[in-house]
Order: C-alpha cells, then structure tokens, then sequence
C-alpha cells in the first residue's frame, strides 16, 4: 500500500467543509439582503386586489424610502390601487417593505 494517499484524507474533510463555509457566507452577502423591485411588488399587490374586485389604476414609487415601526427600520416602496367596489371607484395607499414585499400599512383614501 501506498502510504502518501492515506495523508491526504484527514485534509479532505476540513478544507471542504472550510471552502463550502466561505462560499456560503460570500453568497449572502452578494445575493441575502437585496431588495425587490418597485415594479414586482406592485404586480404582487395588483394580483391581491385583483382577487376581489377590477382595478381601475395603479401607482408606485420607484424609489425605496426609510420606514420605522417601533424599533424596526427598514426601507419601504409607497404606492396605490383604486378598484370598483359596488360599483364605485375606490382609492387604497400602501407602504410596502422592499426586502420582502409585505404590506406594513394599508389604508383606503376616502373621497369625500
């Protein structure tokens, strides 16, 4: 037997382990914390409200903008959605998170 090919198996492990953990930690810093898209969570919004009613109209900064809740900060796209309901065109604005497109606020606009 070959003594030379037995030294390098205890290497093999660690270092793999090693590399793998080192890419890992490069992949979420390129790919982890990035947001999403104006244009994406208005379709993702849009489809909510389209469920329930026809919409008549849409809008969205395209530009995040910081928000704080309580001691939670985070950026934030605003927007809006007007659709029929009862046959009557009705206005909603919304704050939604970039990062992961949750709606943080909603509330319907009244038209007096």
């Amino acid at each position: 037997m070959n003594a030379n090919n037995n030294s390098l198996n205890p290497w093999l492990i660690p270092v793999t382990l090693g590399a793998s953990g080192i890419a890992g930690f490069i992949a979420g810093k390129l790919f982890g914390n990035r947001q999403i898209s104006a244009d994406r969570i208005l379709k993702l919004v849009k489809n909510d409200f389209a469920s329930e009613g026809s919409l008549t109209g849409s809008w969205i900064n395209d530009k995040a903008v910081p928000f704080q809740r309580f001691a939670v900060k985070t950026h934030a796209y605003e927007g809006g959605v007007s659709r029929l309901e009862d046959g009557e065109e009705v206005d909603y604005e919304f704050i939604a998170d970039a990062y992961t497109g949750s709606l943080l606020e909603l509330k319907r606009i009244e038209n007096n």
